[in-house]
């Protein structure tokens, strides 16, 4: 690219960054009144009540969380009453976490910030401009993971 061309402001990895800090301020998890949260724990209760059962590896990918921050997560929320830890019954030396009753709760007020989030993000769009919208980042997605 032409450095005389080159404008950041026009770079995808740019705009999504912006995208997503905007998005991230509009999430508040401290309008959950059951809870104290941070966005790592958050986005963990959020995967694993979409997703269900899932061992630390797949709750990290599915967050896009490290390893590590996914460990700290779990350890708070089972601190908290959120997740329990259950040994694997294919391996001894893994756990499956999910959500406890409690959690379930949790899990419920996230997804109604989630969909609040998206509603105020994508409000001026056209149902249509919607579609086409997520059928690029599919492309997009597909083009980065081939």
């Amino acid at each position: 690219m032409d450095s005389d061309a080159f404008r950041l402001e026009k770079t995808l990895t740019y705009q999504l960054h912006q995208l997503s800090k905007l998005i991230d301020r509009r999430v508040d998890y401290s309008d959950i009144q059951r809870i104290v949260l941070n966005a790592g724990e958050g986005r963990t209760i959020a995967v694993l009540g979409y997703y269900g059962t899932l061992s630390v590896i797949q709750l990290a990918r599915l967050a896009n969380l490290d390893k590590s921050q996914a460990s700290r997560a779990v350890v708070s929320l089972v601190e908290k009453g959120i997740v329990e830890k259950r040994s694997d019954s294919r391996d001894a030396r893994a756990f499956e976490l999910f959500l406890t009753p409690a959690g379930q709760l949790v899990y419920t007020d996230i997804v109604d910030l989630i969909v609040q989030r998206n509603d105020v993000a994508l409000k001026s769009l056209t149902p249509r401009e919607k579609q086409t919208l997520f059928g690029l980042f599919g492309k997009i997605h597909q083009n980065l993971t081939d």
